[in-house]
């Protein structure tokens, strides 16, 4: 560290320490008119407030999960994306059939019963 460095320190130090020992200092209380003035606006702002004002009407379901996901610009985009995600289900790109399969792998179907047996029937007559 620098003399310069120690110096700026030891200033930053004596104004802290000035900081500190003002707040430190015993507050002289209100005074007894100021503390008429502000019981008297908390007890007009507080008679304001005695009278009770109409609750809208609660919602159902609807509208609580709605309000939970943002409104509708948040309704909006989840129908898009359910709309866009059936489509690519229901029609999915060609390039995605090679990606599943690389990621997934490819399915194999194995039959239990024959065709013929689906009622346990071959055999038996």
């Amino acid at each position: 560290m620098t003399d310069l460095d120690r110096k700026d320190q030891d200033q930053d130090d004596a104004g802290l320490e000035t900081l500190f020992a003002l707040a430190r200092a015993p507050v002289d209380p209100p005074s007894r008119e100021l503390m008429a003035r502000i019981l008297a606006d908390a007890a007009a702002v507080d008679s304001g407030r005695t009278q009770m004002a109409p609750q809208a009407a609660r919602g159902g379901l609807f509208s609580g999960l709605m309000a939970a996901l943002g409104g509708w610009p948040a309704l909006g985009g989840l129908a898009a994306a359910t709309v866009a995600g059936l489509w690519i289900g229901i029609a999915p790109p060609s390039g995605l059939t090679g990606l599943t399969d690389a990621v997934w792998g490819t399915s194999t179907t194995i039959s239990v019963f024959s065709v013929d047996d689906v009622l346990g029937s071959e055999g038996q007559g």
